[in-house]
């Protein structure tokens, strides 16, 4: 299996097909690259694509620290040289806490990328009510690993349709298997900590010149309707799409539309240029 060395991580990355064109995608907390597997299959044909798992989770190594959004930020930046976007941009697709990073990265070194989806993510900071109740997960999580807040958890990252389907049973599985770790269920309560205490972004949006696309799962809860058309109201020249029957895991759960809206982006974006 591939590892990229990142600033003291060690990042596991998948990588298909070929090319000069490239998608870089970034999945979101307790999940992992597999959130893209219908993406990978589908796109490879045309372009080359890479999906790694965060520090700390999937097959990437936990580490004592780094897991603020700033620190991802800093890996993303040197992931996406060592994926050879200092040379030719790329496109970087986000989901939840992909897209907090994505945007960083969109409004900040746009000579990385050609474009950014941001899916199922915002750029507030998270509610009082929300932070608490995601917190005290958290905390249990901690002391009593997954079982406990399991429900919850589905709730959150799956839309009702999805909740039967075989990829939540496969995640549930996962979340038993990495609380076995001692040192990644840590690295997921901090990642967690990071998440909910993270800072908003609402300013850095008017940074971002690059061609924007924005997604959002028609049940998203965790980042609802709401998030993504103020992301795109504040983001010049941005496209906003919803993708019916999926959640908080839009392109899992809906990769028929969601490649759909993808594929149009990208010949959109590589087209102009070559």
């Amino acid at each position: 299996m591939p590892y990229a060395e990142i600033n003291g991580a060690r990042y596991h990355y998948e990588e298909r097909g070929g090319g000069e064109k490239t998608l870089v995608f970034a999945h979101g907390f307790l999940l992992d690259s597999g959130l893209f597997r219908y993406q990978m299959e589908e796109f490879a044909k045309d372009y080359r694509v890479v999906a790694f798992d965060w520090r700390g989770q999937g097959r990437s190594e936990p580490t004592e620290g780094g897991y603020g959004i700033e620190d991802l930020y800093g890996d993303a930046v040197e992931l996406l040289k060592f994926f050879g976007c200092g040379r030719r941009p790329c496109v970087w697709v986000g989901v939840s806490m992909g897209g907090f990073v994505g945007m960083r990265l969109a409004a900040r070194n746009p000579e990385l990328l050609r474009g950014v989806v941001l899916a199922d993510t915002g750029a507030t900071g998270e509610k009082p009510m929300k932070k608490f109740i995601w917190s005290l997960m958290a905390l249990i999580f901690q002391l009593l690993g997954p079982g406990a807040i399991a429900r919850g958890v589905k709730k959150a990252l799956f839309s009702p349709h999805s909740w039967d389907k075989p990829f939540v049973k496969e995640y549930e599985e996962k979340w038993r298997e990495w609380s076995k770790d001692g040192r990644r269920r840590k690295a997921l309560v901090q990642t967690a900590w990071a998440i909910f205490n993270r800072p908003p972004f609402l300013d850095g949006l008017r940074g971002i010149k690059i061609p924007t696309l924005v997604v959002v799962g028609e049940d998203d809860t965790s980042r609802p309707y709401g998030e993504a058309l103020q992301l795109h109201r504040a983001i010049e020249g941005s496209r906003l799409v919803v993708i019916p029957g999926a959640g908080h895991s839009s392109p899992l759960e809906n990769p028929q539309e969601f490649n759909r809206h993808l594929r149009e982006f990208l010949e959109e974006v590589f087209d102009e240029g070559g």
